[in-house]
């Protein structure tokens, strides 16, 4: 897959890249699982090369919501959020979900993912997450890619729903999602970048 870029508004009109691309404002972020002592700094800047810079990180903390992930990435599994200096079009979600999809089997070992990788958008109303499991609450948008909407912004928080993964509800997971919202409100994010 084509690298996203700030280059890849090549080919429209001079006055379509100044102008915003969505009806909402889109922040890429991501969501990492890897078991300690994986390097994430090997993930990290794959990730910066596949996209762009990183402009906000979480502290490492452990993960400890599901034994789902254990065989695969091993024990003790650890979790990071990170925010992408870039908003992007929403409709983009599905072809950066099947990059990082891409990115994890180049990682894997033996056949298993050393990296876990769930991308996803930061609006002023709502988290959105790509996912390729199915459920009742998730919409279809297209190559066997889902998506949730996984926090809602009301009042002055993001607020969880019935299906909201554990550690997303966590006061440090919400304040730093609320930190990554600020970056749209104020304008800090550099430029849009779109798929090549």
């Amino acid at each position: 897959m084509a690298r996203m870029a700030k280059s890849a508004r090549a080919g429209l009109p001079a006055d379509a890249a100044n102008q915003r691309v969505d009806s909402e404002d889109t922040l890429l972020f991501a969501g990492l699982l890897y078991a300690e002592g994986r390097s994430y700094e090997l993930l990290r800047q794959r990730l910066v090369d596949l996209f762009c810079p990183i402009i906000m990180e979480s502290e490492e903390r452990p993960w400890d919501h599901s034994k789902y992930y254990n065989e695969e990435l091993g024990v003790p599994i650890m979790r990071r959020f990170v925010i992408f200096d870039t908003l992007i079009r929403s409709e983009t979600l599905p072809d950066i979900k099947l990059m990082t999809n891409e990115l994890e089997q180049s990682l894997s070992i033996n056949g298993k993912r050393q990296f876990n990788i769930d991308p996803g958008y930061i609006t002023m109303s709502k988290l959105v997450l790509a996912t390729t499991k199915n459920y009742s609450h998730r919409i279809h948008l297209r190559n066997g890619i889902y998506a949730e909407v996984t926090l809602l912004f009301r009042g002055s928080s993001y607020t969880a729903n019935c299906f909201t993964y554990h550690d997303y509800c966590e006061a440090e997971s919400i304040e730093f999602f609320k930190k990554g919202r600020e970056l749209i409100h104020k304008s800090i994010v550099s430029s849009y970048c779109l798929c090549e």
